[in-house]
């Protein structure tokens, strides 16, 4: 069986091997938020994430863990929060520093961050739970690091997601698929999530459905000319159906909203 660690390393090592390519997807969203599959997602939890953030963030001590690009926390730099970045990748945390030169970054297991306890009013967390083996030690983290009244909004990846990538990573990882990032990956449910939130120490847990990945496999099989119209007749459908408490669960992407307590 392979180690906890072994598996934390190779999902560093596939992100530093990515790091261009995600930077330049980030780019994107400012062009056209709807170009493909990817953008959208990104689109949709970041207006999902707003929904739980105040519109300034002056004063405010924000924790991205996991911040790979550095692309959240430029958007929150420019709505003056202070934030600080931790990434277990050297090269991401270089993207990272180009973007964001005037933060302060640490090159950091997300199990054990190198920051004071009660330092911050806020921490997010963008799929960084679903490469690890084990989130418990990443969510008292979190938790530990958070001021009383604090909040933690997080993402994980849904086991019955209606993209059925879970199954399709198994298999991917199995079989090597050139066509797929041969990297195994953890799936949470929304009851797992919460318990897991709640055993950290957070009181007030939610658990909302990002987006629906139906349209993923129509971007494989579809050219890439149809794909902005598409998609912004799915969000009309996406918008109602994505949280709502069936279909949550069938969502490609969950937040997690947790509050520390006072």
């Amino acid at each position: 069986m392979v180690s906890s660690e072994v598996q934390k390393q190779r999902a560093i090592d596939t992100h530093s091997e990515q790091a261009t390519l995600f930077a330049s997807r980030y780019d994107v969203i400012k062009q056209d938020p709807y170009q493909n599959c990817f953008v959208y997602s990104r689109k949709r939890l970041n207006e999902w994430l707003d929904q739980f953030l105040p519109p300034r963030g002056d004063g405010l001590e924000m924790l991205d863990v996991g911040c790979g690009t550095g692309y959240h926390m430029a958007r929150y730099r420019a709505r003056g929060f202070r934030l600080t970045g931790i990434d277990g990748s050297a090269d991401m945390l270089r993207q990272a520093r180009e973007l964001n030169p005037d933060i302060v970054f640490y090159q950091s297991d997300v199990d054990r961050l190198p920051v004071a306890e009660t330092a911050f009013d806020l921490a997010f967390s963008i799929e960084v739970l679903r490469y690890l083996p084990d989130i418990q030690p990443c969510v008292r983290e979190i938790h530990r690091i958070l001021r009383p009244g604090g909040t933690a909004l997080v993402t994980a990846a849904p086991p019955l997601q209606a993209s059925i990538y879970p199954p399709v990573n198994r298999l991917a990882v199995a079989l090597k698929l050139k066509s797929l990032t041969a990297l195994k990956q953890y799936f949470h449910s929304a009851g797992e999530l919460e318990r897991s939130f709640r055993a950290a120490g957070f009181q007030d847990v939610e658990v909302h459905g990002v987006y629906g990945g139906a349209m993923i496999w129509l971007e494989r099989l579809l050219p890439a000319s149809v794909m902005p119209g598409l998609l912004r007749g799915w969000e009309k459908i996406d918008r109602l159906t994505a949280d709502a408490p069936v279909f949550r669960h069938f969502s490609n992407m969950f937040l997690v909203r947790a509050v520390k307590g006072k």
